[in-house]
């Protein structure tokens, strides 16, 4: 038994290591997610388990939008912004103990009163609806 869960735990580290997943905005679009269920998309197709609502504003300004998402982002425990452009911002979420890295990203398309959103893990094949639930407090977030 004390070899099982060292090998499990061999194997959780060396996960941790997996290159990333293909990120960013291409011809207006997030890459689509993986077939797994560890990553949400608001680009995803509506039904789609993969699907999350985009965030609206309509009262604010699309730079005083992506300040507020910068401001949480810095608010987020073991989270970087590592990428930020005029109409994309991505952020490398570390989990406290095993170290596991999540992508979360931000489009903002100029013209529209939207924020697109996608998070997804970059190894293993189930996060047990982590990225859902950390897009879910930053919605929650940006409105208040």
């Amino acid at each position: 038994m004390k070899y099982i869960l060292i090998l499990s735990l061999l194997l959780l580290v060396g996960c941790a290591s997996a290159p990333k997943k293909e990120t960013g905005i291409i011809k207006g679009k997030f890459y689509p997610c993986p077939s797994s269920p560890n990553c949400v998309s608001s680009m995803a197709p509506e039904g789609d388990p993969h699907y999350i609502e985009p965030i609206l504003y309509n009262n604010i300004t699309r730079e005083l939008a992506v300040a507020k998402i910068i401001m949480i982002l810095e608010t987020l425990k073991n989270t970087t912004v590592v990428e930020y452009r005029d109409e994309y911002i991505r952020a490398e979420v570390r989990s406290s103990f095993f170290k596991f890295i999540d992508d979360v990203e931000f489009y903002f398309p100029k013209e529209k009163k939207i924020i697109h959103v996608r998070s997804l893990a970059r190894s293993g094949y189930s996060d047990f609806g982590v990225n859902r639930k950390r897009m879910e407090k930053i919605r929650v977030k940006f409105y208040e």
